[in-house]
């Protein structure tokens, strides 16, 4: 982005979201060769213009016919500076891959065509560069070279065209063969949300600072807000450019300038990455897919410190290997990387690792999730979720999500994440969650609910595992408690948290990260339980009355003799009126096996516990509240003093029973009076 380009009128070209980006050796012709196809120099810095070598990321664009235009990036070639060509070729569709045909296949060809195979770059062309320099005896050995080194990579089937830019030849069959395979590349989605990694930050006059960078999803448009990363800081874009013309909007796909307001160039590296605001989260932990190249030396061992580049990232770290000591070359593991820098990352991101020192490509992967903690090796519930991230499977890895994730999150008790929040757990846009959300819910793995207003999705494992607490509850209490109605729901609820099964019983930090904490009552989210007894009560399994849950078919059983004990307490009680015997007085006078007299009467509200151990008739309750408010009414606020004289009772009495009809709001305490509510 140049000032006078920002100046200019707004684009007339139709730009593909797609990025071309060069490969190979030092000295094999890149720039020359994207200078012949496109008219520009991509070396830009004067080190580069006095040495003749190419020794950061270069940028062009190619004119296409009909008015397309589309963006290439050039990569340096020489070993000292692969880190700058990884910071390129990872966001590329095409690869312009160059071999010299005087040289031949160097190391740096080898190591390119590690890594473009380990990125997965399927689409590309092998341009054989400085033919006016050989033979036709020496041409065909270099193809036959050729055919070896890319037989089993991603390029295998890639075709081979010799080139000259001294002479042109080739020139115009290398843009015919782009145009042919940009036709074959499916381009990519701008329904993802917007992410780009910034590989250069400078500051232009009257402008301040821009970044620019391939975007990897979704798309961008001028007067957006958008978070840089890891910093943390929500900027404004004051303008885009796209191949040097201004645009409103990038997509996915495309090589962007980003005109940034509310930052400093200087405070920006390269690594760093633009996203919408409060989607990607910066980490230290990446747990991955991991192959070591087949000509590595040596195995890998566990810890082993190595250089992790991803997407223009490049940071120090070690590989955990979790089901292994150590992977032997041509193999792959399932791994989590320990980074010394925070980086920014999405599910498959495709990533190289870099031996520590001296510094060579050894493997490379895929990324299955960020993790906020350390993961545990050889544990079985971890190397199974990461196998399901692996499969790419969305459906499954949704459904891991909410089998997974009863969490605490922001200090709220939560049990079915949000759709936002299983987008952000495993790096899926909302529109695809929303799908696979609704396969799960058609195929019965998922429940849907609508409680207190609210949509509520729960995994059926989880709501069958509360099921079988509930049911196993109310089962051991009704035969310990036969004259009971049942259970009050919040105690119900508590019981059920203190017994939950493994499925569900821990509070966990994301998918396929470690337990942190055990739930507690208070961490079961009230319409977790509410989800799980409408379930019951729909499949007519329970019934509940006045809060007190109950199995449907049980009934308070009373024998002859309970009932006979029942009605003579129930007598006892309505006789002493305002001054009801005590517990003790009653199992002196009818035995300690009237309990259950006692509380079959409670069930039936005959009889009502005003403070522990203290029980009074519900007529005589009844009557004692009308007589307080014809008191209040008739003579204003009414005493204890005036309350005991009333009912003729004493203090012993007298205090509990206003008490008990201040908690009910019948009354209420004003210094040492009671008043109506």
């Amino acid at each position: 982005m140049k000032q006078a380009s920002l100046q200019q009128s707004p684009t007339t070209h139709q730009i593909e979201h797609i990025i071309i980006g060069t490969a190979g050796h030092i000295d094999h012709g890149k720039t020359s060769l994207v200078k012949a196809l496109t008219g520009i120099d991509t070396d830009r810095l004067p080190e580069e213009k006095k040495r003749g070598l190419t020794i950061d990321l270069g940028f062009a664009y190619l004119d296409l016919d009909s008015g397309r235009r589309v963006s290439i990036v050039d990569v340096p070639g020489h070993e000292r500076f692969v880190k700058n060509m990884l910071a390129g070729a990872t966001s590329i569709n095409l690869v312009l891959f160059v071999i010299a045909a005087d040289d031949g296949v160097m190391p740096q060809t080898i190591e390119h065509l590690e890594i473009i195979n380990f990125l997965g770059i399927k689409h590309g062309l092998i341009a054989l560069t400085k033919k006016d320099l050989v033979t036709d005896e020496r041409l065909a050995i270099v193809k036959e070279d050729i055919k070896n080194i890319v037989t089993g990579t991603t390029l295998e089937h890639t075709p081979v065209i010799p080139v000259s830019v001294v002479t042109g030849e080739g020139i115009e069959t290398c843009k015919t063969t782009i145009k042919e395979l940009i036709a074959q590349i499916q381009t990519q989605s701008s329904a993802r949300l917007f992410r780009m990694p910034i590989d250069r930050s400078f500051a232009i006059s009257g402008y301040g600072c821009v970044v620019t960078g391939p975007i990897l999803g979704g798309k961008v448009t001028v007067e957006d807000e958008i978070e840089i990363l890891p910093l943390k800081k929500i900027l404004r874009v004051r303008g885009i450019e796209v191949t040097g013309e201004q645009v409103n909007s990038a997509f996915a796909g495309q090589r962007a300038a980003i005109n940034l307001s509310g930052i400093k160039s200087t405070e920006i590296q390269r690594g760093y990455e633009l996203s919408i605001p409060g989607y990607l989260q910066p980490t230290n932990f990446v747990g991955a897919s991991l192959r070591l190249i087949r000509k590595v030396k040596n195995p890998l061992k566990n810890r082993t410190r190595i250089r992790f580049h991803i997407n223009t990232s490049e940071v120090m770290g070690r590989v955990i290997l979790l089901d292994r000591d150590a992977l032997k070359p041509g193999d792959e593991a399932l791994c989590q990387f320990h980074l010394e820098n925070l980086i920014t990352t999405e599910r498959e991101d495709r990533f190289i690792i870099r031996s520590y020192s001296p510094a060579y490509t050894i493997g490379g992967g895929k990324v299955l999730r960020y993790n906020t903690t350390r993961l545990k090796r050889f544990k079985d519930d971890t190397l199974k979720t990461l196998k399901i991230l692996a499969s790419g499977n969305l459906s499954d890895i949704v459904e891991q999500v909410y089998l997974n994730n009863i969490h605490v999150c922001k200090g709220e008790r939560l049990f079915s994440p949000a759709m936002d929040d299983v987008s952000r757990q495993v790096n899926i846009h909302p529109s695809s969650v929303e799908n696979a959300i609704a396969g799960l819910i058609k195929k019965g793995l998922l429940l849907k609910f609508v409680i207190e207003g609210k949509n509520v999705i729960v995994h059926r494992d989880i709501i069958t595992s509360l099921k079988e607490q509930i049911l196993n509850i109310l089962k051991t209490f009704h035969k310990e408690n036969p004259l009971k109605t049942g259970i009050e729901e919040t105690h119900l609820k508590t019981l059920v948290a203190a017994g939950l099964t493994p499925a569900a019983k821990t509070v966990k930090a994301g998918i396929g990260e470690p337990h942190k904490k055990s739930i507690t009552g208070d961490d079961i989210h009230p319409l977790l339980f509410t989800a799980a007894l409408s379930v019951l009560k729909n499949e007519k399994a329970i019934k509940v009355t006045d809060t007190k849950v109950s199995l449907i078919d049980f009934k308070i059983e009373v024998s002859t003799k309970d009932k006979g004990v029942a009605d003579k307490i129930e007598e006892a009680f309505l006789k002493s009126g305002f001054t009801p015997p005590s517990m003790d007085e009653v199992f002196t006078k009818f035995g300690v096996s009237c309990k259950a007299a006692i509380s079959l009467l409670v069930e039936q509200k005959k009889l009502m516990a005003v403070e522990k151990d203290l029980y009074f008739h519900t007529t005589a309750l009844n009557t004692l509240k009308e007589m307080i408010r014809d008191h209040i009414t008739k003579h204003g606020p009414m005493s204890v003093a005036q309350f005991r004289d009333l009912t003729k009772t004493t203090r012993k009495f007298a205090v509990p029973l206003l008490e008990y009809f201040d908690a009910l709001h019948f009354t209420r305490r004003v210094g040492d009076v009671r008043v109506l509510l």
